[in-house]
């Protein structure tokens, strides 16, 4: 068994077949390498056989030196420790001659599985890898809650879908994400998906939703680069209401109401103590005002934008593994349309129909009372009966320890000076 470089072919082989995420990817080596990243794949072989796989990226830092990072890999089975300390160990010495001060890894492992309330439902008696690391001489971070613009974020909600139909998985969600999905499917809405150079209109979705709920989003090139490198692996759901449909539907529902309050009215007529037609009268008229409301506002929307009114859209990255709702955002003034809704189940529905097990809703802070800053984002995935991973976390190793004691005091006198 030997640490060594791997071929794109080998690499990608060995990450469609085992769980991981999409950055560990060969669409994301060929991002990075155009990119012009200093940029490797490697692992463990054994036998010809690879037994570890790994894409990682080197980045200048104080000029002369690099630091070494790999995004939620490597790809490997964690239990089996000497297939563990040969990779760890052959990548310090692969490091080494690179001028790497550092090297960060953050592996996509989940120690336990909570509800949305934080509490554990399940441990998954992985903890032998602290010791692992412990030992080869790497630092644990810490068990890290909250949001950081560098960091990878320790906690995701995720739905599983292995063995279920889109029946069961409608029953298991609350009743708010129930009503939202069926009056999403009666409100005329379309889905189709955006082309990279459509991508502008799903970028102010996200510019408006940022503005709104003030977080920080990524920057253009990162969705349009990683559209363009990643092709049909990344999806761009677009919801958008036919308006000249809707308003159709909508003067079909006033006219059967005019008509159901017609036959109230002449079997009142028949028998003017009838009180139970008497309060079906009263029940359909205020119907009948709310539906007249909203062919006006139909109409009105008509004039003012034409027939397609786009309400949402989403980002996505589609792996054999999982469905990963990465960011979305929709138009306030029309939230009542449900669009988010829509990309949701229509996604969810992707991933059934592709055998794809898992549609991961993403990162949550993993603060879980009412005063955390994505608290409703919490009670949104919830609601779809999601479960909590809570991942491992960032382990950091120097390389070249004199090198690394100076990077360490550097930043510090950068944070105390403030730049």
């Amino acid at each position: 068994m030997q640490f060594s470089e791997l071929t794109p072919q080998e690499f990608d082989q060995f990450t469609r077949a085992h769980f991981s995420h999409f950055t560990q990817t060969l669409n994301n080596y060929n991002l990075k390498k155009d990119a012009g990243v200093e940029t490797y794949l490697v692992g463990v072989k054994d036998n010809g056989k690879v037994k570890a796989a790994c894409l990682i990226t080197l980045t200048p830092v104080m000029k002369v030196f690099k630091y070494a990072y790999t995004n939620r890999g490597p790809v490997m089975d964690y239990s089996d420790k000497s297939t563990f300390d040969v990779f760890f160990e052959g990548l310090t010495a692969f490091l080494k001659p690179k001028k790497v001060v550092y090297v960060r890894v953050d592996p996509y492992e989940v120690i336990k599985e909570r509800n949305h309330e934080g509490e554990v439902i399940k441990d998954m008696g992985n903890r032998y890898i602290f010791d692992y690391f412990k030992a080869l001489g790497w630092n644990h971070t810490g068990f890290t809650r909250g949001f950081d613009p560098v960091v990878q974020i320790r906690w995701h909600s995720v739905l599983n879908l292995e063995n279920k139909n889109p029946k069961t998985l409608l029953n298991d969600m609350d009743s708010l994400r129930k009503r939202n999905i069926k009056k999403a499917q009666k409100n005329g809405l379309h889905l189709r998906y955006l082309e990279l150079d459509e991508i502008d209109v799903f970028r102010k979705f996200m510019k408006d939703t940022s503005e709104m709920k003030a977080f920080i989003d990524r920057d253009d090139e990162y969705y349009i680069s990683r559209k363009k490198h990643f092709g049909d692996n990344v999806l761009i759901p677009l919801v958008y209401v036919d308006l000249e449909e809707y308003n159709d539907a909508t003067r079909k529902d006033r006219d059967q109401l005019v008509k159901n309050i017609d036959k109230a009215k002449k079997g009142l007529e028949k028998d003017p103590s009838n009180t139970k037609a008497e309060n079906k009268i009263k029940n359909l008229s205020e119907q009948l005002r709310n539906i007249e409301d909203k062919l006006a506002e139909g109409e009105q929307l008509l004039k003012a934008h034409g027939r397609e009114l786009p309400v949402a859209s989403s980002y996505y990255f589609i792996t054999p593994h999982e469905v990963v709702y990465l960011a979305g955002g929709s138009a306030n003034e029309f939230r009542h349309f449900a669009g988010s809704y829509l990309i949701q189940w229509h996604m969810i529905n992707h991933a059934l129909e592709n055998n794809i097990d898992i549609y991961n809703f993403y990162g949550i802070s993993g603060n879980f009372t009412p005063e955390a800053e994505d608290y409703g984002v919490i009670q949104f995935k919830k609601g779809f009966n999601a479960k909590v991973l809570e991942y491992v976390g960032d382990f950091i190793k120097p390389v070249n320890g004199p090198a690394y004691a100076a990077y360490k005091n550097l930043t510090k006198l950068r944070t105390f000076i403030g730049r």
